[in-house]
């Protein structure tokens, strides 16, 4: 299976990093479309392909820099459409989207998108963080097929916007073994 994952402002490299490789090594072939991670480096790119097509110039120029901000708003619109041009070239057989930076301007995008396959939508906040985003997402929820939520609280949060629970899919963020902390070294001064 083709699959494209969208992470417009590069939010979460790693967590796309994780799942991009996950999903290849169960043999899909793999597309992660972001823009330059602008604090640090992104990992690398190890059995799928990371195309960094949003905000190009903002995130290279700008990357921590006030000035990010403004151009990075400038860039969004273009970006959205290099996105549904090349989605369209590599004619994935399913959109998986990590996030939507402006989901009021987003709709319009996903719908498209969504009218020649599959969009699976991961809230990863359930509500949106804007206000003005509010209106338009109960929306957003119903132009994809399946939303991945994870807690039990998203799930139930979403079925209360009026999405049926049978499109919700919650995937719980896994809890990683650490190894113990050495002991302290020196003396410690306890109050």
């Amino acid at each position: 299976m083709r699959i494209v994952l969208v992470d417009p402002l590069a939010y979460t490299p790693p967590y796309d990093n994780a799942l991009a490789r996950a999903l290849a090594a169960e043999g899909h072939a793999v597309t992660l479309m972001t823009s330059p991670y602008p604090h640090g480096k992104a990992p690398a790119a190890e059995g799928y392909t990371r195309e960094e097509l949003f905000t190009p110039v903002s995130s290279r120029l700008f990357r921590r820099s006030p000035l990010r901000l403004p151009a990075k708003g400038l860039e969004y619109a273009p970006s959205v459409a290099r996105l549904v041009r090349r989605i369209g070239k590599l004619d994935s057989d399913v959109v998986h989207v990590q996030w939507l930076p402006r989901p009021e301007h987003d709709l319009r995008w996903l719908r498209r998108i969504a009218d020649d396959r599959p969009v699976v939508l991961t809230a990863h906040d359930v509500l949106p963080r804007r206000r003005r985003a509010m209106p338009v997402w109960p929306d957003v929820l119903e132009t994809a097929e399946r939303v991945v939520v994870h807690s039990q609280r998203g799930v139930e949060q979403l079925v209360e916007l009026g999405l049926g629970r049978e499109r919700i899919a919650q995937i719980s963020h896994p809890v990683f073994p650490a190894d113990p902390l050495p002991p302290p070294k020196g003396r410690t001064l306890l109050f």
